[in-house]
């Protein structure tokens, strides 16, 4: 399987709640849709924006080769896939058959190799970038530091990818965060005064201005839909 991950920027979210109501009555019809493309999971998550703007932040599990699969969504003319990447354009701006996975993002970072484990609890957030060099710098540290990056995440017993998208606001890093106990893992961040996590953590400040120590999970954000097969 492979994950995309997407932030599409919305200027309405009255008008997303009514695609999602549309969406609920059309359960029947969006579970074939989502098998015919091999999707397992799908969740999207609302977050708002300083501007009073917002994003809706897409996770998608999906069989590979996802180039295939992209081009069968963008080609899908049937009514349903065309009432469906209708609502998505009139939105977002952004026209899936034109880019079906959305906007271009780079998974820079990723504690599992591949194999996030998308049937846990994901927690998932935008983080302002202010500085690019200063993230490429931290990764490599975090990839000199194996064994201590990986007693992080076990000790908080959560997964973790972090994908960079370029947006008309500047960049952002969108976190997925995989956890089985969201509560704990957001307490033992915060609370860790470990060398390594304090460093972590005020790697996290430098790079976005948010501080883990008061909120561990990051920009709030609200899980808006699921689909699982």
């Amino acid at each position: 399987m492979a994950f995309v991950v997407r932030a599409f920027p919305v200027r309405d979210r009255s008008g997303v709640d009514a695609f999602l109501r549309a969406l609920s009555d059309r359960e029947t019809e969006a579970r074939a849709f989502y098998n015919d493309l091999g999707v397992r999971r799908e969740t999207w998550f609302y977050q708002k924006k300083s501007d009073g703007n917002g994003y809706v932040i897409g996770v998608t599990d999906v069989a590979e080769p996802i180039e295939s699969k992209a081009a069968q969504y963008a080609e899908a003319s049937d009514p349903f896939s065309n009432w469906f990447k209708a609502h998505i354009y009139a939105l977002s701006g952004i026209d899936p058959d034109v880019v079906p996975l959305g906007p271009v993002t780079e998974i820079v970072h990723d504690s599992t190799n591949g194999s996030l484990p998308l049937s846990a609890t994901l927690i998932v957030r935008a983080y302002p970038l202010r500085d690019r060099p200063t993230l490429e710098k931290f990764l490599g540290e975090l990839r000199a530091r194996p064994e201590e990056t990986r007693d992080f995440y076990d000790r908080h017993q959560a997964e973790e990818a972090w994908f960079v998208q370029n947006t008309e606001e500047g960049p952002i890093v969108i976190a997925v965060l995989a956890t089985d106990d969201p509560v704990r893992a957001a307490k033992t961040y915060a609370e860790s005064t470990t060398p390594f996590d304090v460093w972590f953590k005020q790697r996290v400040i430098e790079l976005s201005g948010v501080d883990p120590n008061r909120t561990p999970l990051g920009p709030p954000s609200e899980k808006i839909f699921e689909f699982t097969a």
